[in-house]
């Protein structure tokens, strides 16, 4: 299979750039067309929908409710006469009714609906390339609806809930060109196909349709989506993207069917994977009900929709499956036995079910990328471990890539998540690599995507059930150093308790302290407090509990300050979690001395040094009437130095040269900027 060698066009247009998000770049041309898509419906003929846009075979879950018709003919003529702008043919200027000849090229069929000869109102001067690149998200139906839409619009609150309900979400076009080449990279075979169980309006398959230059690639791109109208969309942006590549060829609607006799309706968490590699002489399943989804009574096989599949599997799987709770349906039942990894504690967010799916149809040489929430990498609940299991277990290599969702997010400055890229190639050499938890601006985001750095930990004792997310051979080495100290800071610990800090009570004159109090959640330093009951005279009200760690004595509480305040428990931290909330593993991993040696007494002294320093410029933050107090310790370099320099000295790694510079490339994402405002902006 022939790959192109450079990004098309569209990648830049459909990524987050600097100083413009997605959202925003989408919503001047999509608010428009979905405004007018309201009035069209009213005043549009429908009765033929059927004729014209229903698919050319059967099987597929086509439906069509009575009071969806004028919906889905007006939004089917929008995409028809946005192909042709999208492409620069002349008759889009010409309005709706002349859009719909070209695309039909004259078919009689084409007559059966009268069509306005209006012009689909977009702004002034829209470059046709810019629709053709916009086009995944121009024929999304629904308002973007983010956070920022709705502080600008109280009436995208409902559509923004709906939204959230559902888990979707704007899959940029540098996400979908880096996941669709990384599936590209591992071994390439003839005629490879490709599904994608969660379509959309077909982002990932308009990346794979683009980066295949071979004509038969045509006929490999295989989807499935609950959404009605998703495989209608999808038919439109491929049809675009196959006239922008191949110029010459079939009229229009020809391939827009040839593109739609592939993307089923259904629900894909019904699909029985387990039949999908049997020879193809094995009886063929019971097509389900006409006019119903798939999977809307019972399980459903892939290779009962698209029977030419059958005996083969997909060689390539990618998708960004919805971000959603477990919605119960007369079906859902099955699920467990469906997907027996994740099926049975799968409900608050089902994209693991999506994973497990996507691997169960792959062919022995297959490969998969599939974007999730960071928890597929992070969490310790059900299914998450298992699953990471499961995709370890099988043959070839899985590489987790880890996102944080600041300074710039995945999926652009809108659309705050923490996000992981789960990759699997079965025909690569066995192993199981990790990126960090990535960083970047929306200045370096084209060139941080193309160089995520990833580090083999299959060595790792505890992986897959547990990731350390490092990103350099230093960093492996340095996590296998405190993996097998034996000494740690909970061996310290008499009590732990999680409580507002208010409850403390107020100790007495000249009393000695033994507690430390570290904050719920972090960013750029961890919230530890040496003396809690200090920061409540500061100022401090939040009713957040902290958890409050009772020493043995006063000086293991000193010596734990600056065990916890060292850069190897913020990287512990970091690599080991999630970014933003700190767990019970920071005190279970964080090396501690014996307390007869000299390191013991030497932590003692610089805890108390630093959290004198450190009463002098408290952080202080107001956030819905409550405040928070906390001692940041990054300005104070020269005792940082010499803490880390006796923390690593008990793991066996002397140098704080490179955990000092790992520490100012997390803080510095871009260092062309200037240092002391990004410190200051991503510390409070």
């Amino acid at each position: 299979m022939t790959r192109r060698t450079t990004p098309p066009d569209w990648v830049a247009l459909s990524s987050p750039r600097l100083n413009r998000p997605l959202v925003p770049s989408v919503e001047r041309i999509a608010k428009p067309i979905r405004d007018y898509a309201e009035t069209l419906a009213q005043a549009v003929s429908h009765d033929r929908f059927e004729d014209l846009y229903a698919p050319d075979r059967q099987g597929l879950g086509f439906t069509l409710q009575p009071d969806e018709r004028g919906r889905r003919t007006a939004w089917a003529l929008i995409g028809q006469w946005l192909v042709a702008y999208s492409v620069g043919h002349p008759t889009a200027a010409a309005g709706l009714a002349a859009a719909h000849e070209w695309f039909w090229n004259g078919n009689d069929i084409a007559d059966t609906i009268a069509v306005p000869n209006a012009v689909v109102p977009l702004p002034p001067d829209t470059p046709a390339v810019e629709v053709r690149a916009l086009l995944p998200y121009l024929l999304d139906s629904m308002a973007a609806a983010t956070r920022r839409d709705v502080l600008n619009a109280r009436s995208t609150v409902e559509q923004r809930a709906i939204r959230k309900k559902a888990g979707v979400y704007y899959t940029p076009g540098d996400v979908a060109h880096l996941m669709v080449d990384r599936a590209l990279s591992a071994t390439t075979q003839d005629h490879e196909l490709w599904l994608d169980p969660a379509h959309g309006s077909g982002v990932f398959l308009r990346a794979v349709l683009s980066a295949c230059l071979d004509d038969g690639v045509r006929d490999c791109l295989y989807g499935v989506d609950l959404d009605p109208m998703a495989a209608e969309t999808t038919s439109f942006v491929l049809t675009s993207e196959d006239l922008h590549l191949r110029t010459q060829g079939s009229a229009p609607w020809h391939r827009w069917h040839h593109f739609r006799r592939n993307l089923a309706t259904g629900d894909a968490l019904l699909i029985d994977a387990a039949h999908i590699r049997h020879p193809p002489d094995w009886e063929k399943p019971t097509l389900h009900e006409p006019g119903r989804p798939l999977g809307y009574r019972d399980p459903w096989r892939l290779e009962a929709a698209f029977p030419e599949i059958a005996g083969r599997g997909f060689s390539r799987v990618v998708a960004n499956p919805p971000y959603a709770a477990l919605q119960p349906t007369a079906s859902t039942f099955h699920i467990p036995s469906l997907h027996p990894v994740t099926g049975a504690s799968t409900a608050a967010d089902i994209s693991p079910i999506f994973v497990e799916l996507a691997a169960a149809v792959l062919t022995d040489d297959g490969a998969l990328a599939v974007v999730t929430p960071l928890s597929e990498v992070t969490s310790t609940r059900a299914p998450f471990p298992q699953l990471r299991q499961h995709l370890a277990a099988m043959p070839g290599s899985v590489e987790f890539l880890a996102f944080d969702r600041v300074p710039d997010a995945l999926f652009g400055d809108d659309i705050k998540t923490r996000n992981a890229i789960i990759h699997v190639d079965k025909a690569a050499t066995p192993g199981i690599a990790v990126s960090p938890l990535y960083r970047w601006t929306s200045k370096t985001r084209h060139r941080a995507l193309a160089e995520i750095p990833t580090v083999p930990v299959a060595d790792v004792p505890g992986v897959p059930v547990s990731l350390p997310k490092v990103s350099t051979d230093w960093e492996h080495d340095l996590y296998l150093a405190c993996l097998r100290h034996t000494r740690r800071v909970d061996s310290w610990l008499t009590r732990r308790t999680a409580q507002p800090l208010d409850r403390i009570q107020r100790p007495a004159a000249h009393a000695t302290s033994d507690v430390v109090a570290v904050a719920p959640t972090a960013y750029n330093f961890l919230g530890v407090t040496r003396d809690p009951y200090r920061a409540v005279t500061d100022g401090h009200d939040s009713k957040n509990p902290l958890s409050i760690l009772q020493f043995r004595s006063e000086a293991h509480a000193s010596a734990a300050y600056a065990v916890l305040c060292s850069r190897v428990a913020f990287w512990l931290w970091h690599v080991t979690g999630d970014g933003f909330h700190v767990t019970t593993t920071l005190t279970r991993l964080c090396p501690v001395p014996n307390e007869a040696g000299a390191v013991f007494n030497a932590l003692v002294e610089l805890g108390d040094r630093l959290w004198k320093e450190a009463l002098q410029q408290p952080a202080v933050s107001t956030n819905r009437g409550r405040t928070t107090v906390t001692y940041p310790t990054w300005g104070h370099g020269d005792l940082l130095d010499s803490i880390d320099e006796q923390v690593l000295s008990l793991v066996g790694c002397p140098s704080t040269t490179s955990l000092a510079d790992w520490h100012e490339s997390l803080v510095v994402v871009d260092p062309d900027s200037d240092r002391r405002n990004i410190i200051r902006r991503n510390t409070l």
